[in-house]
């Protein structure tokens, strides 16, 4: 099985007309940016293996300040 890198343009302008966001050309690039970064962080928490006796994590609640 081979991995190709993901078309994050083409996602970029599906996701952002799926919500009814007004995606301009000029912040495409960055918006592309972006997705490829949280997709590096993504693989790194993708990478660690689990076993079946791992428990999620509690859900995180931010307090008041």
């Amino acid at each position: 099985m081979t991995t190709s890198e993901p078309d994050l343009e083409t996602y970029a302008r599906q996701a952002a007309a799926l919500i009814g966001l007004t995606l301009q050309d000029r912040h495409l690039p960055g918006v592309v940016q972006n997705l490829r970064v949280a997709a590096r962080a993504a693989s790194v928490v993708d990478s660690v293996p689990l076993t079946p006796t791992d428990e999620p994590a509690p859900v995180f609640v931010a307090a008041p300040r």
